[in-house]
């Protein structure tokens, strides 16, 4: 695969050298709108230019590596999404969350693959961090912490601007080791920054920052301490300890923790036909707090950020004005007439379908069992006779009759006037 690096700049070069070192197998090209490097580059044998577009038109790379300043991410973005072509861009998305959105948007609505190159997730002990929560080490999750404190060099950064050149990495590790979205956020800084948080799930966290410190220096990744109902992670100084009723255990070696590189993984995704693990419609989430954060921080109040949990706009569907196709229903008698509205695969849940379904008269849904599945019936219009284990209800507007596991049972319509019903059916848990 070929790929075109646009971008020379601090970040830029610290790509170039890794890229040249980690992925032999990778061609490369390089762009960027200073030429002093040209010559150097050309005489290591790699086609280099000031214009991104022409790279593009001459070389036909496969994908492009963004790593320019950030408000030129949106420009370069856009070029490579004109060509078609996929991006792995360095954080954040975009200069600003409003523009975050459109980019994003626009990779979505062309099916351009589209990932951030994060890098603390590609950290060893944070994958043996990750994996022990999964496994239940701790038990429930109950709260996140993580301090950052670094003295920060030579870079001069406008006012907050650490939220989205520093915190961002902090708030994904937050989101990718609770497995859990923020759904409130309270910031206050003064010469610290410090971010409240109430995640789903009731669990709380807590970040605070400084790059102005002068003592003990935190790893980039952050100090961690992850509490939960049957124990406790730290995470500090290249170490992590899990405290249990059970005693102490420490690890220091990750040499067995397999990891991949964010290009290793672009490039794994492509070949896969799937989104990368930081894939941009993911990552738009952190940069999404970073934007609640300096709202809290204008307004002086806890915010609600659930917006950005980019679940989309509610899944309205309305019953009334459903298709219905007829069909015999468990061996009953007639023709019953039924609209799926929901299936299995709408929901995150055990829900196994929500079903409306009209009995006209002389109908009935046949006498059967169900094995460990629950059904719910709710009756909207018309009487008729529930069996249930072999025992008939009279049944009518406004009843909720649940079906257990293992129960049988059947609805059949005695009346002059059509049965009408909601069916909703749950699986096992």
């Amino acid at each position: 695969m070929k790929a075109l690096l646009v971008g020379l700049g601090e970040a830029g070069s610290g790509w170039y050298r890794r890229l040249r070192s980690l992925n032999g197998d990778l061609e490369l090209a390089v762009s960027d709108t200073d030429g002093s490097r040209g010559e150097q580059l050309q005489a290591e044998g790699v086609p280099f230019y000031t214009d991104a577009r022409e790279a593009i038109e001459r070389e036909a790379p496969d994908f492009v590596i963004n790593v320019t300043p950030r408000h030129a991410h949106t420009s370069i973005n856009h070029l490579a999404f004109d060509y078609k072509l996929p991006v792995l861009c360095e954080k954040p998305i975009a200069e600003n969350y409003e523009k975050a959105q459109a980019i994003v948007k626009r990779a979505e609505d062309e099916r351009i693959p589209f990932m951030i190159a994060e890098n603390y997730r590609t950290f060893a002990p944070l994958r043996k961090l990750k994996q022990l929560i999964d496994e239940g080490a701790v038990g429930t999750l109950q709260s996140l912490e993580c301090e950052f404190f670094r003295k920060r060099q030579r870079v001069t950064l406008e006012p907050n601007d650490e939220l989205e050149e520093v915190i961002i990495h902090h708030f994904d590790l937050l989101r990718h080791l609770s497995g859990r979205e923020v759904g409130k956020l309270y910031a206050v800084k003064r010469h610290v920054f410090h971010i409240v948080m109430d995640l789903q799930a009731g669990i709380q966290a807590s970040f605070r920052c400084s790059l102005h410190s002068v003592g003990r220096e935190t790893q980039w990744p952050g100090d961690w301490r992850i509490e939960g109902d049957q124990g406790s992670l730290t995470f500090k100084d290249g170490e992590i300890e899990l405290t249990t009723p059970a005693g102490v255990q420490r690890w220091s070696d990750f040499s067995d923790v397999a990891v991949r590189t964010p290009v290793q993984e672009f490039m794994k995704a492509l070949e896969e036909k799937r989104r990368g693990e930081t894939d941009a419609k993911e990552y738009l989430k952190n940069q999404a707090l970073a934007h609640y954060t300096r709202l809290s921080l204008k307004q002086g109040q806890q915010v609600d950020t659930s917006a950005s949990w980019g679940y989309g706009p509610a899944d309205i569907r309305n019953f009334l004005r459903a298709e219905l196709k007829p069909s015999v229903s468990h061996g009953g008698q007639g023709l019953v007439k039924s609209a799926l509205l929901f299936s299995n695969a709408d929901f995150e849940s055990p829900l196994k379908f929500l079903y409306y379904s009209v009995l006209p008269p002389g109908t009935s849904i046949g006498y059967h069992g169900h094995r460990e599945d629950e059904e719910v019936y709710i009756i909207l219009e018309g009487t008729g006779l529930m069996t249930m284990n072999g025992t008939e209800t009279r049944v009518g507007p406004g009843d909720v009759i649940v079906n257990k596991p293992w129960w049988k049972h059947g609805l059949a319509n005695d009346g002059s006037e059509p049965i009408k019903a909601l069916v909703i059916e749950v699986d096992k848990v």
